[in-house]
């Protein structure tokens, strides 16, 4: 009995009893729920490895499948690709005979002293115009040639001046006509290379014309040349005052056919094969190439090849 008199319920026996046996009707239907679940999960487990087999098995064989249909459609990009680059390779090569013909004939034109002065200015913008289209052919040709693995350059020591002046020479004349300043800048204590004079003189051709192209009437187009002080490299660079490239573009500009957006009021234009052209061949004579810009501010190609009798990496 508890204090004053009142009797606990615990107290009583029978009560406990109950009690007691609700806890253990409690504790054994917890343990049979569990050990039901658990007769379940082992009962079920062949059947899960089965159903995991089958999806992977088949999931493998899905994988094998597409993986075979994209080897197949590889093959046959490759085979399209190759028999396009045979046929543009075979196009451009048959027209170098009659185009230069025609370049012939325009020479001698042009310098027929019997011509009115305004036939032999057309026949000079003509011949002009049918030097870049034959420029543009030699570049595709050697494009071609260098994917092949075909070897292109035959190195000789050249004096940067000297391949420099001969790329000048096909362009000067456009300079002239959209009266753009052509500035040369090269100094007599320039490094000698180890390179391919007529390939190296048309990277030269093909960035000046670029930059003449791009580059407004009034504008400046600035080549210029220097050693490298910490590798001793030859460094040239061709900078204009045109719109510029945007910078999400900067790293298309020598992609082969590339479109890009141009800043300023030229629009869309193709950089087509000449950068391409001149990425290769850089790189084929040890080089790189890069492109420095900002739109409306201009652009500068540059690039840089080994001096001859200069060890690098020291």
């Amino acid at each position: 009995m508890g204090q004053g008199g009142v009797k606990r319920p615990w107290s009583d026996p029978i009560v406990l009893i109950i009690g007691l046996a609700f806890v253990v009707f409690a504790v054994w239907q917890v343990m049979d729920h569990f050990l039901l679940m658990e007769a379940i999960r082992l009962s079920m487990f062949p059947y899960h490895l089965i159903a995991l087999s089958a999806e992977t098995t088949g999931a493998a064989i899905v994988g094998a499948v597409v993986a075979r249909a994209l080897v197949r459609k590889n093959r046959e990009l490759e085979d399209l690709s190759r028999l396009k680059d045979m046929l543009t390779s075979s196009l451009v090569h048959d027209l170098r005979q009659p185009l230069s013909a025609l370049l012939g004939g325009l020479s001698l034109a042009e310098h027929d002293s019997s011509l009115p002065d305004r036939t032999r200015e057309v026949i000079s913008l003509a011949h002009l115009g049918g030097d870049q289209l034959l420029q543009m052919v030699n570049d595709l040709l050697d494009i071609s040639r260098l994917e092949a693995g075909q070897p292109l350059v035959r190195g000789q020591p050249l004096a940067a001046a000297d391949f420099v002046r001969a790329g000048l020479r096909p362009v000067a004349q456009l300079a002239t006509e959209k009266g753009i300043e052509l500035a040369l800048d090269l100094p007599e204590d320039l490094p000698e290379v180890q390179g391919d004079r007529d390939r190296l003189s048309r990277v030269i051709t093909n960035l000046v014309g670029n930059a003449l192209r791009f580059t407004p009437s009034g504008g400046r187009v600035e080549v210029s040349a220097r050693t490298e002080a910490a590798s001793g490299r030859l460094l040239v660079s061709v900078s204009d005052t045109g719109s510029g490239i945007p910078k999400e573009a900067q790293g298309r500009v020598f992609e082969k056919f590339a479109v890009l957006e141009q800043a300023g009021p030229t629009g869309r234009t193709s950089t087509g094969l000449g950068l391409t052209f001149c990425k290769m061949i850089v790189e084929a004579h040890g080089g790189r190439i890069w492109v420095e810009s900002e739109p409306g501010r201009g652009s500068t190609f540059a690039f840089a090849l080994p001096a001859v009798g200069v060890v690098e990496g020291r």
